[in-house]
């Protein structure tokens, strides 16, 4: 199964622990969680990084977990883009941020179509991409997107909903923005609609009815940032295995419940 995580890549680091970082965004936590949980994926990365140190970290990274940078694009001169992070208790904040490179940068034709070539495609909201799911999806690619911080009214969204095999997106309680976000989803034609909501668990859509589930404990809480891509990776992997929506929702919890007890957004 190969899958490529197509869009926004960065670095998150903490000033206060010494520099520690590492590679991140919603597409690559999905990945690095899909790999670690299955043994049938061959991962790509379609995006972009600086010629800086950040850049060599993001690429040394991907290349010893055996995932394809053909169409990791290195741009001279410019920054990779970085969250400088804060702790709050076990959350983690995005402080300091700076997109770099990926304030504005606009994927080629040879990468959108090599994007389309594969089996799955996961794109967020970040990156112009948005715009280029018809093409993405012309040759059969199951595509999942991040919707985080887009909702129903965006005008973006109506445009990705017709291509979608699964969209996530977060909320902070279950009720009507919720529902009426993954209903309208639905309705524009994605095929199953996610809504996480953190410790309160999840709800989901298929065009027919509403699933809900909850959260998986953990024994040990280490890191909140994560959660939902790594939920999202769990729910991808069932799906992939023909599950049921309800079970692919408590893979999904399953997988977050591990996470969560690492650093890393992955493991």
């Amino acid at each position: 199964m190969r899958f490529a995580a197509a869009g926004f890549i960065c670095v998150d680091y903490y000033t206060n622990l010494g520099g520690r970082c590492y590679p991140t965004g919603n597409g690559v936590d999905v990945l690095y969680n899909l790999m670690s949980m299955r043994d049938d994926i061959e991962g790509a990365v379609i995006s972009a990084v600086g010629d800086d140190e950040y850049g060599k970290l993001l690429r040394d990274s991907f290349e010893e977990r055996g995932i394809d940078i053909s169409r990791l694009e290195t741009v001279e001169g410019a920054s990779t883009a970085s969250f400088g992070m804060l702790l709050n208790g076990r959350d983690r904040v995005h402080a300091f941020p700076n997109k770099g490179v990926m304030d504005g940068y606009r994927f080629s034709d040879d990468a959108v179509r090599y994007a389309a070539g594969f089996d799955c495609v996961h794109v967020d909201y970040q990156s112009e991409l948005c715009t280029r799911l018809p093409e993405i999806a012309s040759e059969g690619a199951m595509i999942f997107f991040d919707f985080t911080k887009i909702r129903g009214n965006d005008p973006r969204a109506e445009n990705i909903y017709p291509y979608l095999k699964a969209g996530l997106g977060s909320f902070e309680e279950d009720g009507e923005e919720l529902r009426s976000f993954l209903r309208h989803g639905c309705e524009r034609g994605a095929k199953i609609m996610i809504g996480t909501m953190g410790e309160k668990g999840s709800v989901a859509f298929d065009g027919e009815r509403f699933y809900e589930c909850g959260i998986v404990e953990t024994e040990h809480l280490e890191n909140t940032v994560g959660a939902g891509d790594s939920y999202f990776a769990g729910f991808i992997s069932a799906l992939l295995d023909g599950k049921s929506v309800p079970e692919c929702m408590m893979s999904g919890a399953a997988r977050a419940s591990k996470v969560v007890s690492h650093f890393e957004p992955y493991f």
